[in-house]
């Protein structure tokens, strides 16, 4: 296996909650030679010393966001590495409440990378076991040596949703992903954001960032801006990470912190949604995609395909990678 270890850079992005970067992000993404940036997301000035001591200490570069939200922030980190690093190829993002648990998780990406595998891609994402009770199981069936299904993924426009999408996990409902394809690599129309990793050129080819969506819906919308240039987004199941959104409520933060922080709270981090600026940006509402859209003008695209896909006949396409 081929291991460069400058062809990615591991990042989160901040705010008020750096007890969690020391803590958590840094003890549980064992980052095994690579390098990690944090970028800070205008947090209170005391809580931006602490990080600055903490990045210090432990030989990480401090970024301030050059604006606000998480979209930005990958934006600011993007304009570093062109300017800074300019041999890094991806960038993996975690939140601060969820974690790579594979083996040799950054250095199978990297060998990837080297072979030119992802160069195709806009986004990949991976296999998430969840702190909830659907898939704690599926947390204990891995570290017992069994590879469950978690959440994976989320629909959209495709046939088959709930009411404002739909994750791709093991419920008793979802019981169409038994079929095998779902457990190869393939694409979809958006990964869970909770850990993801982004094709640094074709961020700066297709995506133009936008400070409307500070936290919930800042993936989705790069996700479709990639889609719209037919450069799809990648899971790959046989890599996990373990999203445990309990650990925030031992620092004091909402475990579900994107819906119940209130403005002007110290852990509010942003508009949970933006659903008015996803209508006049993508023409269709985002909880009701199918009856809304026009799909002319999507023609030709990734997402008319995905809208036009049934999932229940597995993936819209394979990759062997």
């Amino acid at each position: 296996m081929q291991i460069n270890k400058k062809n990615i850079i591991v990042y989160v992005s901040s705010r008020n909650n750096y007890d969690m970067l020391e803590a958590e992000v840094l003890k549980n993404v064992i980052l095994d030679g690579f390098e990690f940036i944090n970028i800070d997301d205008c947090s209170e000035p005391k809580e931006i010393i602490k990080d600055k001591k903490i990045c210090e200490k432990n030989n990480i570069v401090f970024l301030s966001n050059k604006s606000r939200g998480v979209q930005m922030a990958t934006q600011t980190l993007i304009d570093f590495i062109n300017g800074n690093r300019p041999s890094c190829k991806w960038i993996i993002c975690f939140q601060h409440d969820n974690y790579p648990i594979s083996k040799n998780f950054f250095s199978y990406i990297s060998n990837l990378i080297e072979k030119r595998s992802l160069e195709n891609f806009g986004i990949i994402g991976f296999n998430n076991l969840d702190y909830g009770s659907y898939t704690l199981l599926s947390y204990y069936k891995y570290m017992v040596g069994f590879k469950p299904l978690g959440m994976i993924g989320m629909l959209h426009l495709t046939n088959y949703q709930n009411k404002g999408g739909m994750w791709l996990c093991p419920r008793k409902q979802y019981r169409i992903l038994k079929n095998p394809k779902w457990k190869k690599p393939f694409i979809v129309e958006f990964p869970m954001w909770a850990s993801v990793g982004i094709n640094v050129h074709n961020w700066n080819k297709y995506v133009k960032p936008s400070t409307n969506y500070q936290f919930h819906l800042w993936l989705p919308d790069v996700a479709m801006q990639l889609n719209e240039k037919n450069k799809p987004s990648l899971i790959i199941p046989s890599l996990y990470c373990f999203n445990h959104q309990k650990l925030k409520e031992k620092y004091g933060i909402p475990s579900n912190s994107a819906t119940s922080a209130k403005q002007g709270n110290t852990h509010h981090f942003g508009k949970y949604s933006n659903f008015k600026y996803w209508k006049r940006r993508w023409g269709w509402e985002h909880e009701n995609p199918r009856k809304t859209i026009n799909l002319d003008r999507y023609k030709g695209t990734l997402i008319e395909k995905y809208f036009n896909h049934d999932f229940k006949k597995g993936p819209l396409k394979n990759f062997d990678i």
